[in-house]
């Protein structure tokens, strides 16, 4: 099947699970989560001297956004994308369909993307003006990093959600103990890092020294993007052939 031809099952689809996406556990999350990150930058503007406000939202804002609360709601908007399909044994009356599985898997990413990139980037870029007093680099900043990152890890926990059962479990095992200890001790573990991309794509911008942040600025923007793109590739693959009857 064209691409032309698999456009309308691709919006079903896409409709079909972008509403499974808000309920008011993630939103009460999400909502938890922002506050969080508003509440820490109106402490560092009130308390930080004005040449610290900079450097101390930035550093902030790289582990709290990019560490923790990016990754968190993309896992739990992602891996429940088919997860709760295959939780629910749902997942073979789309399976079923006649339509390519590229269709199925791009269709659950882009689903969970929707959501996780604009929950994500709101939020801290609200934090990043208030923590800065409307520094428009830093801003725009933590806007490229963090929808560079939300893009990244819907894909993985996309796919994450499909092969692993307790997928939430598995993938807040693998946040901290590979994203946050792992990777940060070690250059070849910080390699295979999705979070040490972004935060280089924050550093180069904001021209503040972040760890592990050592990146150059094309491959921090690519590799994210071909992350996403194979875990979509791979979920598709494993789709066309898993048995969910």
């Amino acid at each position: 099947m064209s691409p032309a031809s698999g456009a309308a099952p691709l919006l079903g689809l896409y409709r079909l699970l972008l509403h499974q996406q808000l309920t008011k556990g993630r939103l009460v999350l999400t909502g938890t989560l922002s506050g969080l990150a508003l509440l820490v930058t109106v402490l560092i503007a009130r308390n930080a001297l004005p040449s610290e406000r900079i450097e101390g939202t930035v550093g902030f804002l790289s582990v709290f956004g990019l560490a923790l609360m990016v990754p968190i709601l993309s896992l739990v908007l992602a891996s429940s994308s088919l997860g709760q399909l295959v939780e629910d044994q749902t997942l073979v009356y789309l399976w079923l369909r006649p339509n390519p599985r590229w269709v199925l898997a791009l269709a659950a990413w882009l689903a969970s993307a929707t959501v996780a990139v604009p929950v994500s980037v709101v939020p801290l870029v609200v934090a990043s003006a208030i923590g800065t007093g409307g520094d428009g680099r830093t801003m725009g900043a933590v806007a490229a990093a963090m929808a560079l990152a939300a893009v990244a890890y819907t894909g993985l926990f996309t796919l994450v959600g499909l092969l692993i059962r307790r997928s939430l479990i598995w993938g807040l095992a693998y946040l901290f103990i590979w994203e946050l200890f792992v990777a940060r001790v070690g250059q070849g573990a910080a390699r295979l890092s999705i979070n040490t991309y972004p935060a280089s794509v924050l550093s180069h911008i904001t021209h503040i020294e972040l760890p592990q942040a050592d990146r150059g600025f094309a491959y921090a923007v690519v590799i994210p993007l071909l992350a996403a793109a194979l875990s979509v590739a791979l979920t598709a693959w494993r789709l066309s052939r898993a048995d969910v009857a």
